[in-house]
């Protein structure tokens, strides 16, 4: 994993020091150029070249070629992305169809779920065609990763709670994981267990900027871990929800994990071992509780899909990874 990560309070003042003189094209969504944050940025360095402020939450192929027909003969080395995941995908899309001239990536998170920042793929979907796809190429690793919790002060309770189950499914997923090991293992445990101490509590007090930092660590946590292993069966079962039902993929990949954990306890020990650290307990009921208290259903009929929907549009994929491969058995 290639990329330097850089984290701290404050850390986007220094953002001049990363880009280091190169001529940069700012990458953002329109609520930040309401916020200020795009002129804030432009008061700490002189090389942003041009702007791109449209982007949209779960980008589409359609809307990410108009883009990119506007930007192909802009003279720029390097792309800061400064977003949520959204943002941060569709900056790597650019990189990925750009075949001119290399072209860097540095990453400022503004939400802590996805974990973009520090893996070589990118998620664009095409709702027209019901569809979810994912790119991958060393070229999208980002170059400078930057965490910096004070950005995230502004994010809203839904979106809060979207990235956080989605960070707190990246990290269960990497542990039920063919791709697993010790090391991924840790670095999922100690994510779900940030999730589990913070996320309620920040959720209920949206301005507590050591619960915004927690939960900004237990994304980045989860990233090093699936970045290795890929997510597996909760991702696997999301991705037809999302696209026919329009669930958010925060929402569509975590509800299920009550489900999965229940199905997966005890068949191995090392799986046991880190929910016990993660939970205290070889239950699904404080995740139950958790989701329960946010106000997230957790069957599929509430999702208006069934079983039946899921298994037949489940991506084979994600699924490969997962060592939990049947859910005919969920209720």
């Amino acid at each position: 994993m290639p990329t330097k990560i850089v984290y701290g309070l404050n850390e986007l003042e220094n953002i001049d020091r990363y880009i280091d003189g190169r001529k940069t094209l700012l990458i953002t969504s329109q609520g930040f150029v309401k916020r200020g944050l795009v002129d804030k940025i432009k008061s700490f360095t002189d090389d942003i070249v041009y702007v791109v402020s449209s982007i949209k939450s779960h980008p589409e192929f359609k809307d990410l070629e108009k883009i990119y027909d506007e930007i192909r003969d802009i003279n720029f080395e390097l792309i800061l992305a400064v977003g949520g995941g959204s943002v941060i995908d569709s900056a790597k899309y650019f990189i990925y169809q750009n075949d001119k001239k290399d072209i860097s990536l540095i990453s400022v998170p503004t939400t802590a779920g996805t974990s973009s920042e520090i893996t070589p793929w990118a998620t664009i979907w095409d709702m027209d065609a019901k569809k979810k796809y994912s790119i991958e190429d060393k070229r999208l690793f980002s170059e400078v990763a930057i965490y910096d919790a004070t950005i995230t002060l502004s994010v809203s309770i839904e979106i809060t709670i979207q990235t956080g189950l989605d960070t707190l499914s990246h990290a269960l997923e990497s542990i039920w994981n063919k791709n697993a090991n010790e090391i991924t293992v840790n670095y999922a445990t100690k994510s779900a267990k940030l999730i589990m101490q913070n996320l309620e509590n920040l959720v209920n007090d949206l301005d507590n900027l050591t619960y915004r930092d927690n939960i900004m660590k237990a994304s980045m946590y989860a990233g090093l871990a699936f970045s290795n292993t890929k997510t597996a069966i909760a991702h696997a079962m999301s991705y037809y929800i999302t696209t026919h039902k329009n669930i958010p993929h925060g929402i569509a990949c975590s509800f299920t994990l009550p489900m999965l954990i229940d199905n997966v306890i005890g068949k191995y020990d090392f799986i046991d071992k880190a929910l016990i650290e993660i939970f205290g307990e070889l239950s699904s009921n404080k995740l139950q509780k958790l989701l329960n208290n946010l106000s997230i259903n957790t069957n599929f009929k509430d999702y208006g899909v069934t079983k039946e929907d899921v298994l037949k549009n489940i991506n084979l994929d994600r699924l490969g990874n997962s060592l939990i491969q049947d859910i005919t058995i969920f209720e």
